[in-house]
């Protein structure tokens, strides 16, 4: 019966792209067999992932369907693992299951609300009505922004575990292929990628407009360009016709509810980052105030607090010489404000210390602390709570007056041992 099914799903199929392309159809009946089609493929990979748990059980498998998903379907072992994996998560949500058989969630947007129970939980996602309508109705670049952002908002931790995975997994290889091109592949997390993207696509402008200048010349490709400007961002010294690299400033958004007492910060473009991330970036960066309604309206703008200056810099560089937590060199410090800006500090030189880029990140993701050092600053480990070795307690004195036990008798040898129970020694640096 389930063969018999098979074929009429298709023979439909099959009559679908026979109507399309017989010159007949007319746009709007192409519009609606490609919205159809979104149902299609979610009930599609609903249907193959059900069918794979089924045979890897039956046959014990032990990869919950991944391997023969991959091979029956013509899926990479990748591809099908995460299908398996989304479709068995969502076991644990059946409204969204279902919505997902029905065709009402692109199997996209599943996979995401799968990845938001990871970051919550299941319950979470099954009872907000409005994620889960922005998830039937948004696409999935839309609504992975939107989820990331609902997650945020939820996670005890503000974002911070998951932002150290994240920094955890950044890797970058290199390898030879057999056709003799170099290949390279890399992780890098949401902060990081950002500088780098935005790196590379002010140096592939730059390549553009080179080009425009050489008419008879090379006309490169976007790709190509990003290509080449790996090779002149990674070049020793300033890049040909300028006097400094290109600028890594990316658009930090710092997300604020009515009352003020609750935020959480994302990448413009990206994903959500952690609150010490923001506190890090809020040393040197240029912060702008905006108000908005609940419906995206621009209601209020605030003046541009400006990051420090290089006049300021060159004060800093002046008193501390270098990094006065490690000895750096000054030209990987940055300004660190002493008196946190998203606290009311201000960018006035009083309020701020050199620090070298390992140094800044230890004060805002490792917890240690700026201390004064006679009249400048320098950075100490976060306090903690040691234990010192244990020791017997003092012996009583030669005349104290017997215990109560061996006045009435009932003296034993273990009455007769001293008392050697440890006794913790705390300290705190």
């Amino acid at each position: 019966m389930a063969l018999e099914a098979a074929q009429r799903v298709r023979e439909g199929l099959a009559e679908l792209i026979r109507l399309v392309n017989s010159g007949g159809a007319s746009t709007s009946d192409a519009r609606r067999v490609l919205s159809e089609s979104k149902a299609f493929a979610a009930q599609v990979a609903v249907l193959q992932a059900d069918a794979a748990a089924l045979v890897a059980a039956g046959e014990r498998h032990g990869d919950g369907g991944a391997g023969v998903l991959a091979q029956a379907a013509g899926l990479s072992r990748r591809d099908a693992a995460g299908q398996v994996k989304t479709v068995g998560q969502l076991r644990s949500m059946p409204g969204v299951r279902e919505a997902l058989t029905d065709g009402e969630i692109p199997l996209a947007n599943a996979r995401t609300l799968a990845r938001a129970s990871e970051k919550t939980s299941a319950a979470q996602v099954e009872e907000d009505e409005d994620l889960l309508e922005k998830a039937a109705s948004l696409s999935p670049d839309q609504f992975a922004g939107q989820a990331g952002r609902w997650v945020a908002q939820r996670q005890a931790d503000g974002g911070e575990g998951q932002y150290r995975r994240q920094r955890a997994r950044r890797r970058l290889s290199f390898w030879n292929d057999d056709d003799g091109m170099v290949h390279l592949r890399g992780e890098l997390d949401p902060v990081t990628g950002a500088k780098v993207r935005k790196r590379f696509l002010l140096e592939a402008e730059r390549l553009r407009r080179c080009d425009l200048k050489s008419p008879g010349g090379e006309k490169r490709s976007l790709n190509q360009r990003m290509a080449d400007a790996l090779d002149t961002l990674t070049a020793t010294g300033p890049r040909k016709g300028t006097k400094e690299a290109p600028s890594a400033d990316v658009a930090i958004v710092q997300h604020l509810s009515p009352d003020g007492d609750k935020a959480f910060a994302e990448v413009a473009g990206g994903g959500a980052i952690p609150q010490s991330v923001l506190e890090e970036h809020f040393c040197n960066a240029r912060i702008v105030g905006v108000v908005y309604s609940s419906k995206g309206v621009p209601l209020w703008r605030g003046p541009a607090l400006p990051r420090p200056t290089k006049a300021q810099m060159d004060a800093l560089i002046a008193r501390y010489g270098g990094c006065p937590g490690c000895g750096e060199h000054y030209a990987v410090c940055q300004a660190h404000h002493i008196r946190p800006r998203s606290q009311g500090g201000p960018t006035d030189i009083d309020n701020l210390m050199l620090l070298c880029w390992g140094c800044h990140d230890k004060v805002h993701h490792h917890g240690w602390r700026v201390v004064p050092s006679g009249d400048l600053y320098t950075i100490a480990p976060p306090e903690r709570i040691r234990y010192g070795p244990a020791r017997a307690p003092d012996p009583p004195p030669i005349n104290s007056p017997p215990s109560r036990r061996r006045r009435a008798g009932t003296s034993s040898r273990r009455s007769r041992v001293p008392n050697v129970e440890a006794e913790p020694l705390l300290a705190v640096t």
